[in-house]
Formats: C-alpha cells, sequence, structure tokens
C-alpha cells in the first residue's frame, strides 16, 4: 500500500499545466458530432458515479492506509470530470448519461452486504470490474479517435485508472479471506448480473457509425466481461467452475 501512495503522489498532473489545450480538437468525419459527444460524454458520467462509490468506502472502509489512498482517488475522479467536461464543452453540451453506464454502476452501489463484505462488493464492482473494463476501453479508444487533444487528456486518465485498479485488486485480495464463502459469491452473482445486463443494453443498442469508430465489436462488453471474470478468479472471489455455476443461473 506504502507503493501505491508514493505512485498516487508522483504521479499528480494539473488539468491546467500538464494538458496542451492549443492540441487540435478533432473527431471522426463520419461521426456526427452529437455522436462523438454521447459517447465522450460516457465517459464523463462513469468518472461522476465512480466518486459515489469513493464516498461510500470512505464511510465503511477503517484502514487508514486505504482511506487515504481512496481520498486521492476521490480528487482524481473529481479531476478526470472537470477535465472531460471542458473537452466536451469545447464541442457543445455533455449528453445524458446512458443506461449502459448508469445501471451498473447505480447498481454496484446498491450492494449491501456484511461489515466487511459490503465494501468489498462495492470495490469489486467499481475498482475492478469497472476500472478494469474501463483501462481496455480508454486504450482503444486513445488508437482509434483521430483527435490529439483526446489522446492527450487519456494519457494523463489511463495512468491513474491503473493506479485506481492496482488498489482495488491488492486491498480484495488482501481481505476476501475475512468473508463467507456464501457471501463471496453472493458478490460475484451480484457483479455478475450487473455486467451481463450491461452488455445486452450495449448490443441491442449497437451501430455501425460506432464501430467503424471505435473499432469495438457488438459484443465487446460481453468479451471484457470475461477479462474481469478472469479477474476475479485469480484473485480468488470465486473458482472457475463457481463463476460457471452462477453465470447459467443468470442467463
Amino acid at each position: 500500500m506504502d507503493s501505491l501512495l508514493a505512485k498516487e503522489a508522483a504521479d499528480q498532473w494539473s488539468i491546467e499545466h500538464d494538458i496542451d489545450w492549443d492540441l487540435p480538437l478533432r473527431y471522426p468525419l463520419w461521426f456526427r458530432r452529437s455522436t462523438y459527444i454521447k459517447t465522450i460524454s460516457q465517459i464523463y458520467h462513469g468518472e461522476r458515479l465512480t466518486q459515489l462509490a469513493c464516498r461510500r468506502l470512505l464511510s465503511e472502509i477503517d484502514d487508514p492506509l486505504a482511506q487515504q489512498f481512496i481520498t486521492h482517488q476521490l480528487a482524481d475522479e473529481q479531476k478526470h470530470e472537470a477535465v472531460f467536461a471542458r473537452y466536451i464543452g469545447m464541442m457543445g453540451d455533455i449528453a445524458p448519461v446512458e443506461p449502459a453506464i448508469e445501471n451498473p454502476l447505480q447498481g454496484s452501489l446498491d450492494w449491501q452486504g456484511s461489515t466487511l463484505g459490503s465494501p468489498l462488493g462495492v470495490m469489486i464492482s467499481f475498482h475492478i470490474v469497472f476500472e478494469g473494463g474501463a483501462l481496455t476501453l480508454l486504450e482503444r479508444l486513445a488508437r482509434s479517435l483521430p483527435c490529439p487533444l483526446f489522446r492527450a487528456i487519456n494519457a494523463k486518465v489511463i495512468v491513474d485508472e491503473a493506479r485506481h485498479n492496482a488498489f482495488g485488486t491488492k486491498y480484495v485480495r488482501d481481505h476476501l479471506p475475512d468473508i463467507s464463502s456464501e457471501e463471496r459469491l453472493e458478490i460475484f452473482a451480484h457483479v455478475a448480473g450487473l455486467w451481463l445486463d450491461c452488455a445486452k443494453i450495449t448490443e441491442n443498442r449497437y451501430s455501425i457509425p460506432i464501430a467503424l469508430v471505435t473499432h469495438l465489436k457488438s459484443n465487446y462488453l460481453a468479451e471484457n466481461w470475461e477479462l474481469q471474470k478472469l479477474q476475479l478468479v485469480k484473485i480468488g472471489l470465486v473458482t472457475a467452475s463457481e463463476a460457471t455455476m452462477i453465470e447459467a443461473s443468470l442467463r
């Protein structure tokens, strides 16, 4: 944890001084500006919703080092919200949040477990599954979107998100042995249900322009869930057979 806190301090950056706002702002020619704004707005809303998780975790976790990290993370998420708001504002108004973003993140906050299991369930949803998925998506968008300014912003944000994911993975791995097997399975079922539903919503709203710009397939969230599921197996939340059994009951 000490090394993560040291990295948190070393990786700090300023919206005003570390982003070159004179870089060109370009969105794909075959993408309507409103569609591009809608796409980037979902990243903005994800940053806002993650702040709710940070505030809840601060109220439920007693570990002073973990509290210190989450306090820094909350400041990171607020900075991400501000930088994406400024970027979107250069093109127009922020678009409303889409169900594929809002439903799983709000649903993650509905989890209520034991004294220890409650924050673990929230942290697994946000720090491991959501942050891990966001990392994959941001890396792909950085490669596929033609905007130099977006890439400059993304280069800063992605370092923060990787650090948040590493913290969540370490905290959960260290504390999983302290909760019951039943609660472990309940947490996995809750998280899996949210993200499988999210994948269905996204696939139903998939469009050719989004495919052309992002190079993402219609089932990209389902594929991303498979990666996050492997991570949850690796840290010991469930075994591979337990994950398969629970997923079968959810489909």
